[in-house]
């Protein structure tokens, strides 16, 4: 296959371009511009297309991959998969701009989550927990810069689900996105906390799951857990309650 149907422009620069091109290709092949079965061009047209980086379309391809939408022939190249015209089960941002969708996400989440920090506690070698302190550092280093940390975020949720030893809570997570971690203005905007205070508790209760990763003790990561979705859950219960009584 050529660039000609490859219908991509150069992507603007943003801080995050990896996700830019994914949503790019996913549109396209969403939609039905590339067809199931289509081979797509080799990376470095795809680069020059989009003028991105070869790591940048690395993490995109994989990113697709990881949703079912694009598979890998060996030594022949990439194709649009064969099951690519079903839509993957995703969650985007848009849809915590509903409270009432926020609380039902996280509930979703924690049907999942509890235990796969159970099994992270059990299963996680000491390469799996460095990456779990390298992601909840990154998170800290990303808030003090100014960020609102929610890459870092989401990262310190898929190192716990790759230390699980289970390869569909990584393929969970992945699916849902970073539609997974709720604006931190939906809280801070109706609670009363700052934004970096709000930070500040979401970074203490990711140590607390980390520690008890660390220790090996899955009850404790279930709990730890439980206590870091639920105080979510209940935050975002509040701010429906806030609104609805026209307090907000």
């Amino acid at each position: 296959m050529g660039l000609e149907l490859l219908n991509i422009s150069q992507l603007q620069s943003s801080r995050n371009l990896t996700k830019d091109l994914v949503i790019s290709l996913r549109k396209q092949i969403l939609e039905g511009n590339l067809q199931p079965g289509t081979k797509l061009p080799p990376a470095k047209e795809i680069e020059q297309k989009a003028g991105v980086s070869r790591s940048v379309v690395r993490e995109a391809i994989a990113a697709l991959k990881a949703e079912g939408l694009i598979s890998s022939r060996q030594g022949v190249g990439m194709f649009v998969a064969d099951s690519a015209n079903q839509k993957p089960f995703s969650i985007d941002e848009k849809e915590f701009a509903s409270v009432e969708d926020a609380v039902h996400i996280v509930e979703l989440r924690m049907s999942v989550e509890l235990e796969m920090a159970a099994l992270a506690a059990k299963n996680r070698t000491e390469e799996q927990m460095q990456a779990i302190w390298q992601a909840l550092d990154a998170f800290s280093s990303e808030v003090k810069a100014g960020g609102d940390a929610i890459e870092q975020d989401l990262a310190f949720h898929l190192a716990i689900a790759d230390a699980s030893g289970n390869p569909y809570f990584g393929r969970f997570i992945r699916y849902i996105g970073q539609g997974a971690i709720p604006r931190r203005t939906l809280i801070s905007e109706h609670d009363n906390v700052t934004r970096e205070q709000y930070l500040a508790i979401i970074h203490e209760e990711h140590s607390a799951i980390a520690r008890a990763i660390e220790e090996k003790e899955p009850q404790l990561a279930r709990e730890a857990t439980r206590a870091h979705l639920a105080n979510s859950r209940n935050k975002h219960l509040t701010v429906a309650r806030m609104l609805r009584e026209g307090k907000a």
